[in-house]
C-alpha cells in the first residue's frame, strides 16, 4: 500500500508516518497496534495477559523517555481517559452485578463482586497516581495557565516528599472524605499541590537543628481557605508536627467555624468521642453532620489502636483555650523513648498531636504561653505549626500606621506582642499567615511585625472552578464600550444597582432590595422543586447583608427601620405582589434568562408566586425576618448568632465590620450599602460578595444608594480599585515567579519593595528599617501596560508637568481609527523619537516611585538608534468637552476619580477598549517605523467646568495621566533589585 494512502487510512499526516516509519519520531501505541495488524502477519500465539501487559508498559516506558513534556503530558491525558473509561465500565458491571444475583448464584456473585472491587480500586489508585504525575509536569511544561499556585521563595532543604506516605494518615482520609463529598479528582489534586507547596517549606520536625520557617498563603476572600488550612494541618501532623495552634480573628463565631471544621474534617469522631459511648452526650449531637456518612470524619476506630497516633483537641466547638478546666497534664508530651528528645523519629510519630483553636486575645494568648512555660516537656524539642487564620484584623493586630519606635517590641500591639513571645518560647514553630489580600500588615508595615515578616515564602492560591469573585460583579478590564453593555455581556450591569435617593431617610432603596431578597428566594424555592442544572441543594441558606455600623445604637435603629418595612411590605396580598411581579419582569427574568446557565427559570411570575409566599414564610418563620449579627455566641445586646451548621438561616443581616473579616456568610444573595453605612463597614464588607454560589448565581444583587452629591456613592469603584491593585500585584508575583537560569527572580524579602512600587511610595520610616533591605530598580514589562496612578495634585506640579508634555502635542495628527481585537478607537496620533519621550518621563514630578523601575527599562528600548513611540490621545464619541492646552490645538478633556487616602492616586486612566486597539495598532505597524511602543495620553481635568476660559484650560488643573505599552517579546530577568543599609 503507498504510503500516502495508508496515511490516509489512518487520518495522519504523510510525513509524520514516514517520519515514525523512519525512528525519527517516536512511534505512539495505536500507531503500532494498528501497524502490526494491517501488515497482515500470519497470526501468531498471543502472549499471556500478563506478559502483554508488561511488554507494553516497557514500550510506553520508553515512548514517554524521549517525549518533551507536553507531549508527555498528552500521553498520560489519553492513558488517564482510557483508565477512567474503565472505571465506569467496572461501576457499571457492579451495578449490574449487585441486583442480578439468585439465592443459588449467590456465593459466585460474591466473589465475583470482590474481585471487581479490588480491581476498581486498583484502577482509581492509578488513575489517581496519574493526576498527580500530569500536575507536575503540566507545573513543569509552564502549562498550568494561571491555575497552579504562585509560589515566592527562599532556599529551603529539601526533606519533604509527599509520595512516601508510610506514616500517612489523616491526609489521606481527608482526600477521601473530599472525594465522597463530591469533589473531582482534579479539584483534590489542585489542593494536594497547594498544600505541598507549603508543607515542603516548612522545617523537618525531625532534624537535629530548629529552625523556624514563616510563610504568607494568599487566598482569594471566600473561596475555600477552610480546605488549604485544613490540609496544610493533616500532611504536617503526618510528617510529624505534634503541637498545632491555629489563630482566628477575635469573635466567637469565628473561632466556632475554625473549631468545627478541624474537628470534622481533621480530628474525626473517633478522636473527638475517645472512648466515650456514642449514645454518651455530644457537643456535636445537634450537629447535622455528625450523623452523615460524608460528614465528621470516620477512621473506623482510634489510631492509636490501629498503630498509628491520636489528635488531643485542648480547645472544643463552645470552649477556647482560657475557658478550657483541664490540666497541664493535657499539655504534657509523652516519649516512648524518654533519653531521646520528643523531636526524634523514634517518638515522634507515636506520639499524639495536641490541637487548639485560639481566638488573638492577649488574656487567652497569654494564658497558652504561661502553661507551655509550666510543662515538662523541653519547649525546644516540640515541633509546633502555628497557623494564623485572622491576619487582616488589623486595629487589633498590625497596626500598618504606627511609626517604627525602635527595635525590639516597642512598636508592637498587645496581641502582636503576645504572638512573638509564642514564637519566642517555641524554637520549632513554624508560622504560617492566610489572608485574602497581599495588603497586610507583614508585607506593608515590615517595621511593626518583624517576628512575623514571612521571610521563607509567600504562596499565592489561584482562584479555584466554580468561584464567584469581586470580577464577577465589576467590569474591571471590560473592552466593551459602556453603551453597548448588556445583561449577558457586563457583570456589573447584571448585578449591581445604584440608586440615588431623595434624602437619607428616603427608604426606596432599602425596600427595592428586601423585595429583592423575597424575589430571590422564591427562585431558589422554585428551582429546589424543579431541580435541574447543577442543583443538588434544598438551599438551606438564604440571607440578605445590610451594612450599618460597629455601633450597637445604631444597628438597632437600623434593624427597627427594616423590621417596619418588612411588615409593611404586603408579601402576601395582592398589592405586594403587584410590586414584586413589576420588579420580577424588570430586572429578575431578563438577567436570569441570560445568566442562568441551564437552571430552571420562571417563564413567568405567574409560575412564581406561588412561591413567593413560601419565601415570605420561611424568611418570617420565628416571626423576625431582620436580625442584628453577633460575632459572639453570649452577646449581651441581643445579637444573632450565626449558626449555619446546626439551622437553616432565611434572614436580613444588620452587620458591622466585624463579620466582614473573616467569618463566612452561606447564602449570601443580596447585599445593601445606603447612606447610613459607616464608609470603614462597607469597605471592609464588600469581599463577603465573593464565594461559591452554586445554584444561585444569576440571582446575587448589590445595592449601593446614596443621597445626591454624596461622596460615598463611589464606594463600590473604590473597593474595585483596591481589588484590581491586588489583581496587578499578585499578576507580578506571577511573573516575577518564574525562574531564570535556575534563580529566582524574587524572594519574599524583596516582596515589600515591589509592593510599595504599586502602592506609590515608601515611607521613610519603613525604609530605615532592616527587613525593608532591597530598593527596586529595574521592571522590565514587555507585553504589559505600564500605567503611574500617583500624580501631584499642588496646583504648580501639575502645570510644570504639562509644560514638560506640551512640545509632544505638535505631532499630533488629525485624529483616525485604531482597531484592535474586538474594539476601536478614534485618536489622535503622532510619532515621538525615543530620546524626546524618555526625556518626558524623566522629568515628571510625582510619579517617581511608580514610573521610576519601569523607566530604567524603556531607556534601554532605545539603544539603536532611530527609535519611535506612537503618542495616542484618544477622542471620545459624542460633544465631549475639549481645550487648548497651553496653546494647543484643542484636546479631549477626560474625568478620572482619585482615590481617598491613597496618596493622590487615580483608580483607573487608561480604558480596556483604548489599549486594545493601541496594541493593535502597535502590533502592526511597519516594521520601518522603528517603533518601540506606544504611549496612551489622557488630558484629565480636575476643575469645575468654569476653569476653561475662551476654550483654553489652566495647565494647573490638568493631569496629564499616560499609558506606555511595549510588544511582547523574551527577555531575561524581569525585575532587579539592589541592597538598601540600614543606617
Amino acid at each position: 500500500m503507498p504510503l500516502r494512502t495508508y496515511a490516509k487510512k489512518e487520518a495522519r499526516a504523510a510525513s509524520s508516518v514516514s517520519r515514525t516509519l523512519s525512528g525519527e519520531r517516536p512511534a505512539q501505541e495505536d500507531f503500532v497496534k494498528n501497524l502490526l495488524h494491517d501488515a497482515g502477519q500470519p497470526p501468531r500465539p498471543p502472549l499471556p495477559e500478563e506478559e502483554s501487559a508488561r511488554v507494553w508498559a516497557l514500550f510506553r516506558k520508553d515512548e514517554e523517555s524521549r517525549m518533551d513534556p507536553a507531549s508527555r503530558i498528552r500521553l498520560l491525558e489519553r492513558s488517564r481517559r482510557e483508565l477512567e473509561e474503565r472505571v465506569r465500565e467496572l461501576e457499571d458491571s457492579r451495578a449490574v452485578a449487585d441486583t442480578d444475583g439468585t439465592a443459588a448464584e449467590l456465593d459466585s456473585l460474591r466473589h465475583r463482586l470482590h474481585q471487581r472491587e479490588q480491581e476498581l480500586a486498583r484502577v482509581e489508585q492509578e488513575r489517581d497516581q496519574l493526576a498527580r504525575r500530569i500536575g507536575k509536569l503540566l507545573a513543569e511544561a509552564g502549562l498550568r495557565d494561571g491555575r497552579g499556585p504562585v509560589v515566592i521563595r527562599s532556599s529551603f532543604a529539601r526533606w519533604y516528599d509527599p509520595e512516601a506516605g508510610d506514616r500517612g494518615l489523616y491526609w489521606p482520609a481527608y482526600a477521601d472524605l473530599l472525594a465522597r463529598r463530591g469533589w473531582q479528582p482534579s479539584r483534590v489534586a489542585d489542593l494536594d499541590e497547594a498544600t505541598d507547596q507549603v508543607v515542603e517549606k516548612l522545617a523537618d520536625p525531625s532534624a537535629a537543628e530548629a529552625y523556624q520557617a514563616k510563610g504568607l498563603v494568599i487566598t482569594p476572600v471566600g473561596s475555600g481557605a477552610s480546605a488549604h488550612i485544613t490540609g496544610t494541618a493533616a500532611k504536617a501532623v503526618d510528617a510529624g508536627y505534634r503541637l498545632v495552634i491555629v489563630l482566628t480573628g477575635p469573635s466567637n463565631t469565628l473561632r466556632y467555624q475554625r473549631q468545627r471544621t478541624l474537628d470534622r474534617d481533621l480530628v474525626g469522631r473517633e478522636n473527638i468521642l475517645r472512648g466515650a459511648d456514642e449514645s454518651e452526650d455530644s457537643e456535636y449531637g445537634d450537629d447535622p453532620d455528625w450523623f452523615k456518612a460524608d460528614g465528621f470524619l470516620r477512621h473506623g476506630r482510634r489510631p492509636a489502636s490501629e498503630g498509628s497516633f491520636d489528635i488531643v483537641r485542648l480547645t472544643t466547638r463552645d470552649n477556647d483555650y482560657a475557658f478550657l478546666r483541664q490540666s497541664l497534664a493535657a499539655l504534657e508530651f509523652e516519649k516512648r523513648m524518654p533519653q531521646l528528645p520528643l523531636h526524634d523519629p523514634e517518638n515522634l510519630h507515636a506520639t499524639a498531636v495536641r490541637l487548639m483553636v485560639v481566638k488573638k486575645n492577649k488574656t487567652i494568648l497569654s494564658k497558652l504561653v504561661k502553661d507551655l512555660q509550666s510543662i515538662q516537656t523541653p519547649l525546644a524539642e516540640i515541633p509546633t505549626l502555628i497557623i494564623d487564620d485572622g491576619t487582616e484584623w488589623g486595629q487589633g493586630v498590625v497596626n500598618t500606621h504606627r511609626k517604627a519606635t525602635g527595635t525590639g517590641k516597642a512598636g508592637f500591639t498587645s496581641v502582636q506582642a503576645a504572638m512573638a513571645d509564642l514564637l519566642a518560647l517555641l524554637p520549632r514553630a513554624q508560622y504560617v499567615a492566610y489572608a485574602t489580600s497581599p495588603f497586610v500588615g507583614t508585607l506593608m508595615d515590615p517595621t511593626a511585625s518583624e517576628d512575623l515578616f514571612p521571610r521563607d515564602f509567600i504562596v499565592s492560591l489561584p482562584r479555584p472552578a466554580g468561584y464567584v469573585g469581586v470580577e464577577d460583579f465589576h467590569d474591571i478590564g471590560s473592552d466593551v464600550p459602556e453603551e453597548r453593555r448588556t445583561y449577558a455581556n457586563s457583570p456589573e450591569k447584571a448585578h449591581v444597582r445604584n440608586i440615588v435617593l431623595r434624602d437619607k431617610d428616603d427608604d426606596q432603596g432599602e425596600r427595592q432590595a428586601m423585595d429583592m431578597f423575597v424575589l430571590t428566594g422564591a427562585v431558589k424555592l422554585y428551582r429546589a422543586a424543579r431541580g435541574g442544572g447543577e442543583v443538588g441543594t434544598d438551599y438551606r441558606h438564604h440571607t440578605m447583608i445590610v451594612h450599618s455600623s460597629d455601633h450597637v445604637t445604631r444597628k438597632r435603629e437600623q434593624a427597627a427601620r427594616l423590621r417596619r418595612l418588612w411588615y409593611e411590605g404586603s408579601y402576601d396580598r395582592a398589592d405586594g405582589l403587584v410590586r414584586l411581579r413589576e420588579l420580577y419582569e424588570r430586572d429578575v427574568e431578563p438577567v436570569s434568562c441570560e445568566r442562568a446557565d441551564g437552571l430552571p427559570v420562571p417563564e413567568s411570575f405567574d409560575e412564581l408566586a406561588p412561591y413567593v409566599v413560601a419565601a415570605w414564610s420561611r424568611i418570617d418563620s420565628d416571626g423576625n425576618a431582620v436580625v442584628i449579627e453577633s460575632g459572639s455566641t453570649h452577646d449581651e445586646h441581643g445579637g444573632y448568632e450565626l449558626d449555619f451548621t446546626r439551622r437553616h438561616v432565611w434572614k436580613i443581616l444588620v452587620c458591622g465590620s466585624r463579620l466582614s473579616h473573616g467569618g463566612t456568610v452561606e447564602g449570601l444573595t443580596v447585599t445593601y450599602q445606603g447612606p447610613r453605612t459607616d464608609s470603614a463597614v462597607a469597605l471592609a464588607g464588600m469581599g463577603r460578595w465573593a464565594g461559591f454560589r452554586v445554584g444561585y448565581r444569576d440571582l446575587m444583587r448589590l445595592y449601593f444608594a446614596r443621597v445626591p452629591d454624596d461622596a460615598g456613592g463611589g464606594l463600590f469603584h473604590a473597593f474595585a480599585a483596591i481589588f484590581r491593585d491586588q489583581l496587578s500585584f499578585q499578576e507580578d508575583l506571577a511573573r516575577y515567579a518564574v525562574e531564570v537560569d535556575g534563580r529566582p527572580q524574587l524572594t519574599p524579602a524583596q516582596v515589600p519593595a515591589l509592593l510599595a512600587q504599586h502602592l506609590g511610595a515608601v515611607d521613610p520610616e519603613q525604609r530605615r528599617n532592616a527587613l525593608f533591605n532591597a530598593e527596586l530598580v529595574e521592571i522590565r514589562s514587555p507585553g504589559r501596560w505600564i500605567e503611574p496612578l500617583v500624580h501631584p495634585v499642588d496646583a504648580a506640579a501639575k502645570a510644570r508637568n504639562v509644560r514638560q508634555w506640551r512640545p509632544l502635542l505638535d505631532v499630533l495628527a488629525e485624529p483616525r481609527v485604531l482597531s484592535g481585537r474586538s474594539t476601536s478607537v478614534r485618536a489622535r496620533t503622532g510619532l515621538v523619537p525615543h530620546a524626546r519621550l524618555m526625556h518626558v518621563f524623566s522629568e515628571l514630578e510625582g510619579t517617581g516611585p511608580q514610573l521610576r523601575p519601569h523607566l530604567r527599562y524603556l531607556e534601554q528600548l532605545g539603544r539603536e538608534p532611530g527609535g519611535q513611540w506612537l503618542l495616542v490621545v484618544p477622542q471620545p464619541a459624542g460633544d465631549g468637552p475639549t481645550a487648548s492646552v497651553l496653546g494647543s490645538e484643542p484636546l479631549p478633556l477626560f474625568r478620572r476619580a482619585r482615590r481617598a487616602n491613597w496618596r493622590h492616586g487615580f483608580g483607573r486612566i487608561t480604558n480596556p477598549s483604548h489599549e486594545s486597539a493601541v496594541e493593535g495598532a502597535v502590533g502592526g505597524a511597519d516594521g520601518a517605523l522603528s517603533l518601540l511602543g506606544a504611549a496612551l495620553l489622557y488630558p484629565i481635568h480636575e476643575g469645575d467646568d468654569g476653569s476653561v476660559k475662551e476654550g483654553e484650560a489652566d495647565p494647573s488643573q490638568i493631569v496629564m495621566g499616560v499609558g506606555i505599552y511595549t510588544p511582547a517579546k523574551e527577555e531575561g530577568p524581569l525585575l532587579r533589585f539592589v541592597s538598601v543599609h540600614s543606617p
